[in-house]
This record gives structure tokens, C-alpha cells and sequence, in this order.
């Protein structure tokens, strides 16, 4: 039961952390040198209206539809780290990545609308993979994994800022180096209420169980490089008792191109009981 529980909590932070709408730990910035922070103005290179920067950076990355992800963060009170590959391409979304717990080591890829999550410790002797088909709505694992599958399919930044453009407003924009490269920083501020859908990779239920716990807004922020790609979102999910949470999610190698494979068959053990 524990790793059955694992499992389905270690699917569910991969797909969760990596949408930009995600919980976990305090960020660094990485700005140095001079900047100057305006209030929703348009900067030399900054947009002041989301609609605006999102039309910007789908036009400039249309041909860049893949990207190297790395976050780290805290959510619920449990840190969260690891780092992926990531295809965007809507229906045929593809990921792999591997991610930190208390337990060890968990890989995950993600292709076709199934997950493959490989253990800390094999479910069976020489089969350390564990396939779960979301298509199998009579499976018990792919209904605790169902909703992961929006949120993979949502972990285009380029897509989270098109959800934003209807639920959030640009507070601040400021020109900063990050990481040895000139960005825009722009802190978004999200009307939950507005929320549609599966909107930033969240079901309804989740989106409502945020409205119930008194959620009404919730910080987001964004890096845009010279070339109008997402370098870095960080989100801040509030929360009392420990239940909310930061993740910082960092995009590279835009466009370079990334296979994801199933693991041989042979390697892939039986679904647990429920």
C-alpha cells in the first residue's frame, strides 16, 4: 500500500510541479545589477497586459516546442526537486524526468496517455517500470492518476500564459539579469475566481477546494528572455498549516528536440492491487 501510495503521489507532483501552477520552495532570483521595477507599464522590452505577452511569446516560440525543465520547491510541507525533458505538442505531449522523495529516486515518463513510473525499489523482481494507461477509466491507479493528465498536457509555459491572459494581471514589470542573461520579470497577481476548466493544469475540484479554503488570489511570476521565451515561472499556492507552498520551475534548451520512449516490455510489472 505504501508504494502504491507513493506512486500515485509521485505521478501526481511530476505533473502538478511542472504545469507553472505548482507549490514548492522559496526561489533565488538570480538578479543582479541595476533594474527598475514599474507599475504595469510597457518597458522597453515588457508588455503591460498578459493578452500582449502572451500573444508575443507564442508568435516568437511557435517553432521551439520542446525544452529542458528544471524545479525544485516545497509543497505540503515536502521538498520537492528534479528535472526533465518536455515536448509540447498538444494531444502527442511527451515528458520525462526524474524527481527527489524521503523514499528515493522516482522516474516518470509520459507518452501516448500513459505513465511509466519507475520506483525507488522494484513493485517486482527485474520489473522496476509500472505502466498505468489514463485511458483505463476501470483501472483504480488511472482513476487516482486521471488528473495528472490535464496538467501534463498543460505544462507549456507558452499555454499556462494564454490561461493567464483571462485569470491574471500584470502587477509590476522589471528589467533584471538572470543567470548571466537579460530578462523581464513580471509579477502576476490570479483572480482564482476566474479559474476555468482545468485552467493552469488544475482540475475543478482543485480549483474549487482552493476557493473553499478562502483562495482568492495567488502570485505568479514569470522571466521572459530576449527572444520571448519562458526562462522561469514561480508560483506561490497560499495555504494555512503548512498546506501551501512555492515550486520554481526553469526552461532551457528551447526547440532542441527530445524523445521519449516506453520502457521494454519486459521491465514493466503488473499493476498493483487496489
Amino acid at each position: 500500500m505504501r508504494k502504491k501510495t507513493l506512486l500515485v503521489c509521485g505521478a501526481a507532483l511530476a505533473a502538478l510541479t511542472l504545469t507553472a501552477c505548482n507549490s514548492g520552495s522559496t526561489p533565488t532570483t538570480g538578479a543582479s545589477g541595476a533594474s527598475t521595477t514599474t507599475e504595469a507599464k510597457p518597458t522597453k522590452s515588457g508588455f503591460d497586459s498578459l493578452k500582449a505577452l502572451s500573444d508575443a511569446v507564442t508568435e516568437k516560440s511557435d517553432g521551439a516546442k520542446s525544452a529542458h525543465v528544471t524545479f525544485k520547491g516545497e509543497a505540503g510541507g515536502q521538498k520537492l526537486a528534479g528535472e526533465g525533458d518536455f515536448n509540447f505538442a498538444g494531444e502527442k505531449t511527451a515528458m520525462q524526468m526524474t524527481m527527489g522523495t524521503p523514499e528515493g529516486e522516482i522516474t516518470i515518463r509520459f507518452l501516448d496517455n500513459v505513465i511509466y513510473v519507475k520506483m525507488p525499489q522494484p513493485l517486482q523482481p527485474g520489473k522496476a517500470w509500472l505502466k498505468v494507461d489514463l485511458a483505463d477509466k476501470s483501472n483504480p491507479m488511472a482513476k487516482a492518476m486521471g488528473g495528472s493528465l490535464d496538467s501534463m498536457k498543460n505544462t507549456d509555459p507558452r499555454q499556462t500564459l494564454k490561461q493567464l491572459a483571462e485569470a491574471g494581471e500584470i502587477k509590476s514589470v522589471e528589467e533584471v539579469e538572470l543567470d548571466g542573461k537579460s530578462t523581464t520579470h513580471y509579477k502576476i497577481l490570479v483572480d482564482t475566481s476566474k479559474l476555468k476548466g482545468s485552467g493552469l493544469g488544475m482540475d475543478e475540484q482543485s480549483i474549487a477546494a482552493m476557493e473553499k479554503a478562502g483562495i482568492k488570489e495567488m502570485p505568479m511570476e514569470v522571466w521572459i528572455d530576449e527572444d520571448n521565451l519562458p526562462v522561469r515561472f514561480v508560483t506561490e499556492i497560499p495555504g494555512a498549516s503548512g498546506m501551501g507552498g512555492k515550486v520554481q520551475a526553469d526552461y532551457s534548451d528551447w526547440g532542441k528536440g527530445v524523445t521519449v520512449e516506453a520502457p521494454p516490455a519486459a521491465e514493466i510489472a503488473e499493476m498493483p492491487g487496489s
